[in-house]
């Protein structure tokens, strides 16, 4: 098979982080997915590109995904393409029958280059692809689909660099700023990365609202509660006083209300609902 085979699923890039998926396990059973590196000049602003394949013949798999990270993401496919902006609660994604979406996710802060709308107003939204790309109707985004994968990822890019995207060091800051604070546990309050990156702390939440439509304090609180999702997955039996209070929160109650209006579940519920991995052996 030719590397453009929709059959050949490559390993994933190596940027592509999956925190979000809160069933990871089940996710892997049921769906492919990959991703590629884009083009050299759309990589100051896509983190990647991306393909999920699903074939669901004996039932309907429901995947629950929260955003790790304040990512825009441009999408095709036969039943519904568009532009997917920020989401602040859990999302649950159906996949039924079998098919096919392939996409763009942008850095954060990256799709300011390409929009010339706030951000703030694509919380929670999904526009049509139209109104990004000139000429993608239905008709358009049919034929195009009727490509392989790689094709498919190819003429995205083309279109996505017929916005002409400008440069913009900010967009660069607000990942460099995101990048730390998933590197350094003590990156947990608005003051505290504001002393690291030597602006006040009113500066760098105006500038995630302009960039990523959402403010950083948001980011530090998905960031802590995803960390706590994925420690509850990975053992037996977990500490959850001790996972409160390294998770920066002044009582597991408080704990337990952020998880909740986060996830959907409080941490006990979650526990009990994961697909859990193979045993070895």
């Amino acid at each position: 098979m030719s590397s453009k085979d929709p059959g050949v699923f490559q390993k994933p890039a190596e940027t592509y982080d999956p925190r979000g998926r809160l069933d990871p396990t089940g996710f892997d059973r049921h769906v492919r997915f990959r991703t590629r590196l884009p083009c050299q000049p759309l990589r100051p602003f896509l983190d990647h590109l991306w393909v999920i394949r699903w074939d669901v013949s004996e039932q309907v798999y429901h995947s629950a995904e929260v955003m790790h990270r304040p990512y825009v993401d441009v999408f095709l496919s036969l039943d519904w393409s568009g532009v997917q902006g920020t989401f602040r609660g859990k999302r649950v994604y159906k996949a039924q029958g079998s098919g096919r979406i392939i996409g763009a996710r942008f850095l954060p802060g990256a799709f300011r280059s390409f929009w010339s709308g706030e951000l703030t107003n694509l919380q929670e939204q999904q526009l049509p692809l139209s109104e990004l790309l000139d000429g993608m109707d239905r008709a358009a985004i049919e034929q195009l689909l009727a490509n392989d994968d790689d094709d498919v990822m190819d003429r995205l890019e083309e279109q996505l660099l017929l916005k002409k995207p400008a440069p913009d060091e900010n967009i660069a800051l607000v990942n460099a700023i995101i990048a730390a604070i998933e590197a350094d546990e003590d990156l947990s309050t608005v003051s505290a990365v504001a002393g690291r990156f030597c602006y006040s702390e009113r500066w760098l939440q105006q500038l995630f609202r302009t960039y990523v439509g959402i403010g950083l304090k948001w980011f530090l609180q998905r960031h802590r509660l995803l960390a706590a999702a994925e420690r509850i997955r990975g053992r037996d039996v977990p500490d959850w006083a001790g996972m409160a209070y390294d998770l920066g929160y002044s009582s597991q109650q408080h704990f337990i209300t952020d998880f909740r209006k986060v996830l959907g579940q409080t941490p006990l519920q979650y526990r009990a609902a994961v697909t859990r991995p193979p045993q070895a052996g």
